[in-house]
């Protein structure tokens, strides 16, 4: 214990654990409880893996590795594929991803696959949240999806909530298909370092000042402190052969390098692949390493801090974990961001074409990662494009809501000087835009301003239908009462612009448009006003 120059003591809350049983872990979960759906809400970063590409690349793997499975079981078909999300987090993945499979399905003329998405989570409170998402309601009752308090730091029977049934290997006769995004970065992990041909584990010790304790707890991780310490270890380490030849191959090849072991995430799967029979079939994109050589001459692991915490992910660990279980994987080239990687139970690669061939395209090719990096560069250079540009990385983002939202006064700001080509794209993928919205709390209503995109090119039916549909997610604005108001006017719709001018004037009592308009249409009903 020390005082700070302010004379506030440091206080030490653990010394010297085994980073997978640090207090962190914990204070992680309580976090995601406390929170619920708010941390996804400004806090804990999640777009990159929650957007309409990232979705589509998933389903495309997974309705072409269902083709694959049904063509060589044809039984398959007779039995669902369960579809199971872990850490579900904002639901929007889930909305996107399940969305783009049905479609699929349809497309490919495989409308009678059964299909089952698992929404799990380890907290109630964003399952209660899920329930009730207006996106997912049509998909819940269509028998669609379910949902699950699964904690993956426990090994606990996956019980669903709707069909009341359990995971289990009868149940899963088809391989269980299993998304894990910006999870395993926040799960349990082990920390080493290899220093001249040795094996040290690293022991943790957690401090913090005391005005950032209440109850015994920190009230913001962000200023805790985490020092380690090396402890030698001998082999056998997990007392897991296909564990410990991971660390035996990292000791022997890392000349100095500190490494993090994803055992929490490990442990996970092999519940889950107990539970299906070994035939599990996993898609991750995360944070993280992919290659041994990126491994090599690391220093300590580093925590990043936003809301909750997260680590990079030894994907390389992971991927020979499966490949020691008689699995196999696909690991993405190196590149900078996230990386998407896939992990098969008791089946190779090699022997489903199609499934291999959709790895290629879209984690190989094109990838979310490299998605990511484009997105960032044009979230950068607004000013800089066209309204013929944006409208091409519209497309190209397959209509995305959270990227329309960053455009939206840009481009109603190009309208008058575009084309009417680029005008008339845009409107026409207009429906495809509100059909990728989902609602998240505190967030721009996309439906809003697709109304004003709409408003400006002076379809105003069109835009006062839009303006109606935004209604049931922004309530009461004196903006949405004003431009429903100004659209009516221009239709002929004499009265309904009046009673609207009129309750955006109770919204704001001192809009002088708002009375200028309502002393107007009183006194000339039957003459259009030419404004607005």
């Amino acid at each position: 214990m020390k005082n700070d120059a302010n004379n506030n003591r440091t206080i030490l809350i653990e010394q010297h654990k085994r980073f997978s049983e640090s207090c962190l872990w914990r204070l992680q979960r309580e976090y995601f409880d406390k929170s619920g759906i708010d941390a996804w809400v400004n806090q804990v970063p999640f777009y990159i893996t929650s957007n309409p590409y990232i979705a589509n690349c998933y389903a495309q793997i997974v309705v072409r590795f269902i083709r694959d499975w049904t063509k060589q079981h044809p039984d398959a078909k007779q039995h669902p594929f369960y579809i199971l999300e872990l850490g579900t987090g904002s639901g929007r993945f889930s909305f996107y991803v399940l969305k783009k499979i049905r479609e699929l399905l349809q497309t490919l003329g495989m409308a009678n696959i059964s299909i089952c998405y698992v929404m799990s989570d380890f907290t109630k409170n964003n399952i209660k949240y899920y329930e009730t998402h207006p996106a997912l309601i049509p998909f819940i009752e269509k028998g669609l999806i379910d949902f699950a308090i699964f904690d993956i730091e426990t090994e606990r029977p996956i019980s669903l909530l709707r069909q009341n049934i359990l995971l289990n290997p009868e149940v899963l006769v088809n391989p269980l298909v299993t998304f894990a995004n910006y999870i395993f970065d926040t799960v349990s992990h082990d920390a080493f370092t290899v220093r001249q041909g040795k094996l040290y584990e690293l022991l943790l010790s957690t401090s913090t000042t005391e005005d950032n304790l209440q109850d015994n707890k920190p009230k913001d991780m962000e200023k805790l402190s985490i020092d380690f310490k090396i402890h030698e270890i001998k082999n056998d380490y997990y007392n897991d052969p296909h564990l410990d030849d991971i660390l035996n191959q990292y000791k022997n090849t890392f000349t100095e390098s500190s490494f993090l072991f994803p055992i929490g995430s490990i442990r996970a799967i092999k519940f889950l692949k107990k539970i299906s029979n070994n035939k599990l079939f996993i898609i991750s994109s995360d944070k993280g390493y992919s290659s041994i050589e990126s491994l090599n001459h690391l220093g300590h692991p580093s925590i990043s801090f936003h809301g909750s915490f997260s680590m990079m992910v030894n994907f390389h660990a992971i991927a020979n974990y499966f490949k020691n279980c008689q699995g196999d994987y696909f690991l993405q080239t190196p590149r900078k961001g996230i990386k998407t990687s896939v992990f098969c139970g008791h089946f190779q690669l090699k022997d489903m074409p199609e499934t291999s061939l959709a790895i290629q395209q879209y984690i190989e090719g094109v990838s979310a990662a490299d998605y990511f990096t484009l997105h960032r560069r044009v979230s950068d250079s607004l000013q800089e494009y066209t309204l013929e540009a944006i409208a091409a990385h519209l497309h190209f983002a397959l209509w995305d809501p959270h990227i329309y939202l960053k455009l939206t006064n840009r481009i109603v700001s190009l309208v008058e000087e575009s084309d009417l080509d680029t005008i008339n794209f845009i409107a026409s993928n207009m429906s495809t835009l509100a059909s990728n919205y989902y609602y998240m709390p505190k967030s721009d209503c996309v439906l809003f301003e697709i109304a004003v995109f709409f408003h400006a090119i002076k379809r105003y039916e069109q835009a006062l239908q839009y303006y109606l549909e935004a209604s049931k997610y922004v309530g009461r604005q004196f903006s949405l009462f004003y431009n429903m108001a100004l659209c009516q006017h221009n239709l002929g719709r004499i009265q309904d612009a009046l009673v609207n001018f009129k309750h955006s004037l109770e919204l704001d009592s001192e809009s002088k448009e708002a009375l200028e308009w309502i002393v107007y249409l009183e006194k000339n009903t039957d003459k259009p006003m030419d404004k607005g």
